[in-house]
């Protein structure tokens, strides 16, 4: 992701944070106003007893989490391999080594391919959350994108 678009989104969050908490003033909600725009949907859902937003989000919090926990091992073995040939062994064939040992090289592609599908699926997630799921919240509230003082 660019770092325009980070940016870009931070503003949009930040801007449909600040229509939340003005529709909350507006209709005098009594829903507690939250600086975090996940959080602030969390409260607004829970206000009007669903947890769709929230299940959501607390799944692709998961996949992140396990997405990290299945490169992990790769990394290490990097770093292990880099380690040994640079300090260790300096005459160390760090391709040599890959090629006699299958394993060192099947198993990091097996967690590599399943790191990636760990990513497509959160991004799926968070696309679903923000882009259906917040908007559908924001119909069952009646929350106007502009709304004057």
């Amino acid at each position: 992701m660019g770092l325009g678009k980070i940016l870009h989104e931070a503003l949009e969050f930040s801007n449909e944070l600040d229509i939340l908490h003005k529709h909350i003033t507006k209709n005098n909600l009594q829903v507690q106003k939250s600086d975090s725009f996940e959080k602030q949907c969390f409260l607004l859902e829970r206000y009007m007893g669903e947890e769709h937003f929230q299940s959501i989000h607390k799944k692709m919090n998961i996949v992140n989490i396990m997405s990290g926990v299945f490169a992990f091992p790769v990394l290490l073995i990097i770093l292990m391999v880099y380690v040994y040939a640079k300090w260790i062994d300096k005459k160390f064939d760090v391709f040599g080594f890959f090629l006699n040992n299958p394993a060192l090289y099947i198993v990091p592609a097996v967690l590599i391919a399943v790191t990636i599908i760990f990513a497509i699926y959160h991004s799926i997630l968070r696309n679903n959350l923000y882009y259906k799921i917040y908007p559908k919240l924001k119909e069952k509230l009646r929350v106007e994108d502009v709304t004057f003082e």
